[in-house]
Formats: C-alpha cells, structure tokens, sequence
C-alpha cells in the first residue's frame, strides 16, 4: 500500500478524490449492478462525470456555499452529485424520496437549497408544487435515465453538457477550504422539528483517516455496499473509497434482500452492511451446505466449554466444526472476504459469535451523527455492551453525572441556523454532551450503560435507567426485543418479543406446537438470569409477551448502534396488556 500524508495539496475529499482519479486512471472504481450483470466504470471516467456536474452546477448559477439537495437512492448520478458537491464547495443535503412534502419543506427551505437532484420526473413534479413555499429553490435537476427534462427541471444529461468543457475546475476545487460546510445532515429533534448538523470538510476528513495516514487501497481490493447511500454508514463508506481508491460494488435492492450468489460472483474483500441485513445474509449462509446443523452443535459444545470444558474428542470435534463452517462461509462469500463492517444498530451477540468462531472479523463503530464514529470494535472486543477503544483523534471524558463526552476533529462545529440547540449540545472547550451514560473500563473501552433523559422516577422512590436493562434483555439468547416499564409504577416490568425459532429448537419442538407454558418457561429463566446481575429496587417483576416486533414508532434505531425507544408510545400502543400487568399484581397483593 502507498501512504500519501496529508497535504497542501490535498485537503478535502473532493481534491484527493481527483488526485486519485489521475492516478488510478483505467483502474475499475465503481461496479453497478443493473440486472443480471454489473456495469463497471473507471477512476478516469468518473472523474470526468463528476467534473461535468461540478461545473455544469456553476453554469447554471450555483455559486460557492449555496446548499444543494440530493433525494434519490442508489444510482451512478447520486454518487456523482454527492462528489461533486463536496468537491466544489456547495453544502449537500442528502433526503430520502420517501420523505413527505411537510418534511421537504422544513428541511429543504431550513437549508435554503439552491438546487436539488431529484431521483425521477414524479419527485421533481412534488417540488414543483411546493416551489411557492420555497423561495431559494432555482433549479431542479432529474438524475434517472428518462432525459425527460421540463421547463422547470433539466435532465441529468442536459447538466452534463452545459458543464462539458468549462474551464475552471482545478481553480474551484483550490478554492474550498477545510473549515468550509461540506453538508448539512437533519436528525429529528426532540420537538419533531428536523436539527441540521453540520459537517465542515475537515469534519469528513477526519472521520475517514481516524486520525492516521490517508492510506491506498491495493488495486485487488473490493468492498460491497449492501446500504443505501441515504445511510449515512453506506455514505461514509463511499466517501472513503473515494479518498483511499478502493474498488466499490453497489448491488440492487440494497437492505430489502440479500442475493448471496451476487455477493458470491462479486467476491469482495469487505462487506458493509447493517445489523438486519447481516441477519439475512446469516440466515442465506446456515440453510446452505447443511450449515445449520453444524452451527447448532458447534454453539453447544461452545457453550459446554464454557461451563464445563469439554473432552479431548469435543474439543477436536469443535475445531472440525469451526473449520467446516468457515470454508463454507468464505466459499460463499467469494472466498476473498476479510472483514465485515457494520453500523446503524448493534449486531446480535449470536451472530457475534458465530463469525468469531470462525475467524472472520466483524467490526463496527459507536457514534453520531454530531460526532461521526468514536470508537471501533471487533473480533476480540465483542463483550456485550463493549463499544471498543476510541480512534486516535477522539478524546472521550464521562462527565461527573455520567454523561459520555466527545471531543475531536470528527466533532460538528454546531447546528445549522440554530444557536440554542448548538449551545445546548456543545461547550466552548469543544466537547459534545452525547446523551449516552456510560463507563470506560480498565482496557480504555467504552461502554454504554443507558440515556441521560430516559430515566425512570419509580413510585418507591428510585431511579433507574431502563436502556441499560433493555440492553442486558436483549443479549440474553432467547430475547430479540424488550422494552422496559416501571416510570411511576410500583415495580419494573417488561414488554418481551422473544426468539420463538430458537426457544423450540431448545425444547425440541416446532414452532408451530411450541405451548405458551413452555415458552414462558425459557423466558423466565432469561429473566432471572437478568435479574441476578441488578440492584433489588432494579429487578424485573413481570413481563408480558408481544406476539411481533415493536413497531418504529415505538423502538428504533439511528445509524450508530443507538436504541431509541418513545415511552410515550409505548404506553398508547401497549396500554391494555401494562394495565394488566400492574391490575393483575395489585389483585395478587
């Protein structure tokens, strides 16, 4: 590999992105799936499209520091209009098409958006009609291949030509400055108004280098992005192929599917997914090759070497088992993959499991979009609730009541257009308050231990932080989601949506005939294994089973590793099995 460090000459992601461009040339950057084949196309020739759109932006009147707007998914035209924008100085906000008309004129006329690429003719037919409540709007520009410009929209191609041959390009990119606003990215605040959070180029540079050397990817390098580019995991994916030169596959039906022989023919040297997604390609993975077989017994005897150690026949028939799912997991995976990274949730600890017996590392990130990623964890480091050791350009502190504090290169300079909240978040010395209680332990690794502001006030007089007990439940085997009750109640409670595929394999049963008693019987030893590891006043009491998944309204996830669960929802969703709960135990006192 060939280390550039960082230079006059190169600094931001935009100019380092063209200085690789010139120096990769012909080498494949981008493999784009479109059916059944993947279009590939050069550092050279993408080089040249985003110079097109860059200065095709300028002759239609964007000047420096007037924001542009992306809502699309996945195409060739977002990735150049992602770059371009960053390269030429015009902050970029990035929005799914699936938002409504109510949150594209918040966020939209917030940011003042000059511009906006648009995914197709029908998103570009919803601004236009909310043109009069969004008085910076100039231009539309339609990125999908039905050149169907209008008189209010121009086609992608039509920008493309109005940039071809401009001059002005090296003079532009010279221009930008690192403390410049590179994008602006909106987060739902605590009052449903959308909060921007700036990120300055030095901020997206930071984020990529970690505080190391800008280091070049070897030309057989291949990653594949199996997200959305409006996740901003997927996004900071591409931005760092774009500044360390690495090869990067972009596959249809990101985070809806997983077609395993795709990843297969693609053969990658990384993956970079998000928890459910690696949950789909895990399931793919043990339904082939007699997989799942396999795994059941390997996770015995592992758990058996864990209490009891196993014989000298177990333990070789262990490292069999090992080696027989590893081949088959590296076959299936193109049979060059060394790492898979993840955010946006944090990976179930059986998958977790899985992939550290077999050796292949999975590795994620804690963080925000205020901070962007402050520690990073993997094979090894994979305890639960262990958040790994910070880059080397993050200082992390926890404050006198707990809170984790931020502090770094990484960190956002503030909200866009709102001082209050900016105060709010970010002292004068530079450090952001993250809302997250937690501990860094002996090794210098963090760990979460709950929210600042989700706290239960109990009826005896007790304060307890429920996610940190949320956390504990939803690493026990059996417990794919809880979610905790007891503010202003005499005792804790829980909502338990449970993993009944795996409660039946423990009792030998089908799913199908699988009995309430038998179910509630595995729980309750998952509860009071649980309940041994808390204070008395902490302890679960009751728990009531949900027959799905809490809806997103309910419990959600950011895009790094943040659980959010909205109690008030909770309680108008779930209203009529917690009044049983408590009616029920107050009868029984």
């Amino acid at each position: 590999m060939t280390e550039f460090p960082p230079s006059a000459h190169s600094r931001h992601v935009g100019q380092i992105f063209f200085q690789r461009a010139a120096e990769l040339g012909d080498r494949t950057f981008i493999k784009l799936q479109t059916g059944a084949s993947f279009e590939e196309i050069s550092w050279r020739e993408f080089g040249a499209l985003v110079g097109q759109v860059l200065m095709g932006l300028c002759a239609v009147g964007v000047a420096p520091g007037q924001t542009v707007a992306i809502i699309g998914e996945n195409c060739l035209p977002w990735l150049a209009a992602d770059l371009a924008t960053l390269a030429g100085g015009f902050p970029n906000v990035v929005l799914a098409p699936s938002l409504s008309d109510v949150m594209f004129v918040k966020v939209l006329g917030h940011a003042q958006c000059r511009a906006v690429f648009v995914q197709n003719a029908a998103v570009a037919g919803r601004l236009v009609n909310l043109q009069g409540q969004l008085p910076a709007l100039q231009q539309l520009i339609v990125m999908d291949d039905s050149r169907a410009g209008t008189a209010k929209a121009l086609n992608f191609h039509q920008l493309l030509e109005r940039g071809a041959g401009a001059d002005g390009l090296a003079a532009r990119l010279h221009a930008v400055q690192g403390n410049d606003l590179a994008t602006i990215m909106y987060t739902s605040g605590s009052t449903g108004e959308p909060k921007g959070v700036m990120r300055s180029q030095d901020n997206l540079l930071a984020n990529i280098t970690n505080g190391g050397a800008i280091t070049v990817s070897a030309p057989d390098e291949l990653t594949v992005n199996i997200l959305s580019l409006n996740h901003l995991f997927g996004r900071f994916g591409f931005l760092k192929s774009a500044v360390t030169g690495r090869t990067t596959a972009l596959i249809e039906a990101a985070e809806t599917k997983v077609d395993l022989p795709v990843i297969e023919q693609l053969s990658p040297t990384g993956l970079a997914v998000v928890p459910r997604i690696m949950e789909r390609i895990w399931d793919c993975l043990l339904a082939q090759d007699g997989n799942q077989e396999c795994w059941r017994n390997l996770e015995r005897l592992d758990d058996q070497r864990s209490s009891a150690g196993l014989s000298a026949a177990d333990s070789r028939r262990f490292d069999d088992l090992k080696a027989q799912l590893k081949a088959s997991v590296r076959r299936a995976l193109g049979g060059r993959i060394k790492y898979v990274a993840y955010g946006g949730a944090a990976m179930p600890p059986r998958i977790m499991r899985f992939f550290e017996l077999i050796g292949l590392p999975l590795i994620g990130s804690y963080g925000s979009t205020e901070c962007g990623g402050v520690t990073l964890c993997g094979i090894g480091e994979n305890r639960p609730g262990n958040l790994g050791k910070p880059f080397a350009n993050v200082q992390i502190r926890i404050a006198a009541d707990g809170e984790i504090l931020v502090r770094g290169p990484t960190v956002s300079p503030g909200y866009f257009k709102n001082p209050e909240a900016t105060r709010e978040a970010f002292n004068e010395e530079g450090w952001y308050s993250t809302g997250d209680i937690g501990v860094i332990e002996a090794d210098g690794s963090l760990k979460i231990t709950g929210r600042k502001k989700d706290k239960f006030n109990c009826s005896d007089g007790s304060n307890i932080y429920p996610g940190f007990i949320e956390l504990q439940l939803e690493n026990e085997p059996y417990i794919s989601q809880a979610v905790l009750l007891g503010d202003q109640r005499p005792f804790i409670a829980a909502l338990i949506f449970p993993d009944r595929q795996k409660i039946a394999e423990s009792v030998n049963r089908d799913i199908a005939t699988l009995s309430e008693a038998e179910l509630t019987a595995v729980l309750s030893t998952q509860i009071e294994r649980v309940n041994g590891r808390l204070e008395s006043y902490e302890r679960i009491r009751r728990i009531a089973v949900v027959q799905s998944e809490f809806p997103a309204g309910v419990r959600s996830i950011n895009p790094f590793h943040k659980v959010k669960v909205n109690r008030e929802q909770v309680a108008s969703h779930y209203r009529q099995q917690i009044d049983a709960i408590y009616r029920t135990a107050l009868q029984e006192d």
